[in-house]
């Protein structure tokens, strides 16, 4: 199994499984299907169309053409495929994929997956060992295995007890995305308790939290970053629960 690390914006690394070239193979499948789907039902709609409307109509083949492109930008690197298959495609820097690197990918497509009928794509993938087509190499890029959501909590929120009180109030100083990140480095360190890249794993965290906070508190560092995001989503409940009264 072959993995990447993915290092985050607050300077946490990741370890993601790159996606197989099975599974990209299998949403590139999909994919391909419902671009089939839709051109075969505008087909039957133009057929039984008035001649002066199958200009128009003929332009509505023209989504198939950045059909890649577009769900990339506006689905967070997924199509249809990669969201059935688990899979999405990532800046290897850990920043935000940005539309110009979808535009790039969605250009060297033509090339190392229309052209060769994805022949040169899967060579590319498996000489290269990162899980980078062309297209990805040229991006800076990759496609990794997004674990399920049972495995791995995808949002911050946590329900608290209206009776708890925060014990670090530091912790509003975060945002969203820092608590996304500590609850999947949990989650990660969960199916690895005891080994020594898991522990270096939660101090890593523990030390960006420390750094964007200034909390310091002697307690465990899993203990520790649980807590934070206990009293981050406490603090916020309570602010949301005292906006709704004003």
């Amino acid at each position: 199994m072959e993995t990447f690390n993915l290092q985050t914006t607050q300077n946490v690394t990741l370890q993601y499984q790159i996606a197989s070239v099975g599974d990209r193979i299998l949403a590139a499948m999909l994919d391909f299907s419902f671009m089939a789907i839709y051109s075969i039902l505008l087909a039957i709609i133009i057929s039984v169309s008035p001649a002066d409307l199958m200009g128009w109509l003929g332009a509505l083949y023209v989504p198939i053409l950045f059909y890649h492109l577009f769900f990339e930008i506006f689905f967070n690197g997924q199509s249809p495929g990669k969201m059935i298959m688990g899979i999405k495609v990532v800046k290897t820097d850990g920043s935000q994929l940005s539309v110009g690197a979808c535009i790039i990918r969605w250009i060297f497509r033509i090339l190392d997956v229309s052209l060769f009928f994805g022949g040169l794509a899967v060579l590319i993938i498996i000489i290269n060992g990162n899980g980078q087509r062309l297209g990805d190499i040229a991006a800076s890029t990759t496609v990794l295995k997004i674990p399920k959501s049972k495995e791995m909590q995808a949002t911050s929120w946590m329900d608290v007890h209206h009776s708890y009180e925060p014990q670090f109030h530091q912790a509003e100083l975060l945002t969203d995305n820092d608590v996304r990140i500590i609850r999947e480095v949990l989650q990660v360190a969960a199916q690895k308790p005891k080994q020594p890249q898991t522990l270096e794993l939660l101090k890593q965290t523990r030390d960006a939290v420390v750094k964007k906070t200034s909390i310091h508190a002697d307690m465990p560092d899993r203990k520790f970053l649980y807590t934070i995001i206990k009293d981050y989503n406490a603090i916020h409940q309570r602010m949301m629960a005292e906006t709704s009264h004003v």
